[in-house]
């Protein structure tokens, strides 16, 4: 407040302080989003790594499986493009070794001839999948690329899904003539045929799972899959098969942020925040304690000589100088009041001065208590500073009509004002204080007619 009263200008009665606490806010708000950002990428890459291991195993436990094809490829061309019923079923035995496993064929020019095991699988012999319209596309996808082509997975009526590897197979003659002799084939049942991957382990880890592919209509088709698949976005890794993609999906089991982590630290911030805005608080009171000790009168909470020196030394030492006024004010017969009616009554009669300073000057001005009976005002007037210094004087002689009451007393009492103006009537400190003294002490005469000695 410009009236000087330091005393008053506290904060409201807070134990911490507000700026302070919603600056360390906000940085907590931050330093924990970048947390959970760092910590949701880490969760990342830790399961894009796991998929990748997983996708990596997929593909080699398929392409085992699917490798059983070339070993019934090489006996067959090992024996000119035959083979017996009793040596395909030994072959086919040795290779029927996993599990998963759901049937072996050997289909030569695509007519299946031999199954293993035969028991549930009658119906299909002698089915040529170059006429089964089911069939026919993959048959010749196998048979123009050279190549094992997967057909499926297709739904089982027994649950699951059946993946047919057709592998063709090629006699390369004398003459260099490649010639066609048939397929060998694997049939495997999904998802058992992937036990060994281990996908059901991944739950233990915190990641629920989903291996998908897509159907001969585009459309996604679940192979296998956790118990609960979580609605966020998962990572993916790709599994290359013959002639297909298939995904595997990671999911976080509880999510890719952190919240019991990123609760721990917003509180820990909170706390931190709140904690730095209590000592910034109790920093700043011990300032402002300081500073009312140093540059306030403790009686009536307005500035001190002190203060007025050191305010009217920067004024006169700014590169900019600009004009004030010092007024320079006298309580009329003070020691009369502390002699009758005791110092209870005279500091009652300052602070009621110090009252009704404020009162005329308001907030455009600074107050001091110089010291004793003697205070003093700081005020930037305009160029038109006399009729504002005789305006202030009528003001607050208007203001002293009105008597003291304390204590059942009735107290009239007046002022004696003196003035200075900087930089018309001195350029220092003294000089000017000096001035204002003398126009108070001429005043002081103009309304008592007495000796000096019992001016005061």
């Amino acid at each position: 407040m410009r009236s000087g009263d330091v005393a008053m200008r506290t904060s409201k009665n807070k134990i911490f302080d507000v700026h302070v606490f919603v600056i360390g806010l906000a940085v907590t708000v931050l330093l924990v989003a970048y947390s959970a950002y760092l910590s949701t990428e880490a969760l990342k890459r830790d399961a894009e790594h796991i998929a990748e291991v997983y996708s990596a195993r997929t593909e080699g436990l398929l392409s085992d499986l699917f490798h059983k094809t070339d070993i019934l490829e090489a006996i067959v061309l090992s024996n000119g493009g035959k083979i017996s019923e009793a040596g395909f079923n030994n072959v086919a035995k040795s290779l029927f070794d996993g599990s998963g496993i759901r049937a072996i064929q050997y289909l030569p020019e695509g007519v299946v001839k031999y199954c293993y095991p035969i028991k549930g699988n009658e119906a299909v012999l002698g089915d040529n999948i170059f006429k089964n319209p089911k069939r026919r596309y993959d048959a010749l996808l196998a048979f123009n690329t050279k190549s094992t082509a997967l057909s499926g997975p297709y739904s089982l009526t027994q649950g699951g899904f059946g993946l047919v590897a057709r592998n063709p197979i090629f006699f390369t003659e004398p003459g260099g003539q490649e010639k066609f002799l048939g397929f060998s084939v694997i049939i495997l049942d999904l998802p058992v045929a992937l036990d060994p991957i281990m996908l059901k382990e991944l739950p233990e880890y915190g990641y629920n799972y989903r291996l998908y592919c897509q159907d001969e209509n585009g459309k996604d088709l679940t192979i296998v899959q956790s118990d609960i698949v979580n609605a966020v976005k998962p990572v993916s890794s790709s599994i290359q098969v013959p002639n297909h993609v298939w995904t595997l999906d990671l999911f976080p089991a509880n999510g890719w942020f952190e919240w019991k982590k990123i609760a721990e630290e917003a509180l820990f911030g909170l706390l931190i925040s709140f904690l730095l805005a209590v000592i910034f608080k109790q920093k700043a009171e011990q300032a402002r304690v300081l500073y009312r000790f140093a540059y306030t009168d403790e009686l009536t909470g307005l500035f001190n000589r002190r203060w007025l020196n050191e305010q009217i030394e920067n004024r006169l030492n700014a590169s900019v100088k600009v004009p004030f006024v010092i007024f320079y004010f006298d309580l009329n017969r003070f020691k009369q009041v502390n002699d009758e009616y005791g110092h209870f009554l005279g500091d009652a009669l300052l602070r009621d001065f110090a009252v009704r300073l404020r009162s005329v000057f308001g907030e455009s001005a600074f107050l001091i208590r110089i010291g004793g009976d003697e205070f003093g005002v700081l005020a930037d007037l305009g160029e038109d500073y006399l009729q504002q210094v005789a305006f202030y004087k009528q003001q607050l002689a208007d203001n002293l009509k009105s008597a003291l009451v304390t204590n059942d007393i009735v107290l009239n009492y007046s002022v004696s004002i003196g003035w200075a103006q900087f930089p018309q009537d001195g350029s220092s400190y003294d000089s000017l204080l000096k001035v204002a003294d003398e126009r108070m002490y001429e005043d002081k005469r103009l309304h008592y007619a007495v000796d000096e000695t019992d001016i005061k």
